[in-house]
């Protein structure tokens, strides 16, 4: 008995553009929520919301706590 886990569809996968992350940035810092910003730039709220995180940092001191 064979399986086949492949799907007939290939999926289409594009990467955010420098253009589009300026978006994303003047966006946020208007207030904007990410589904808005997901539906302005033509992403899915999951990538524009995963490009925030990526961009975040957390700042410490030499302790460890977070300032």
């Amino acid at each position: 008995m064979t399986t086949s886990h492949g799907t007939t569809e290939m999926r289409c996968f594009s990467h955010l553009s420098s253009f589009d992350r300026g978006q994303i940035q003047a966006l946020r810092q208007e207030g904007k929520s990410m589904q808005t910003i997901a539906e302005a730039i033509g992403h899915h709220k999951s990538t524009i919301s995963r490009e925030l995180k990526r961009g975040t940092t957390t700042q410490r001191t030499s302790d460890l706590s977070e300032y």
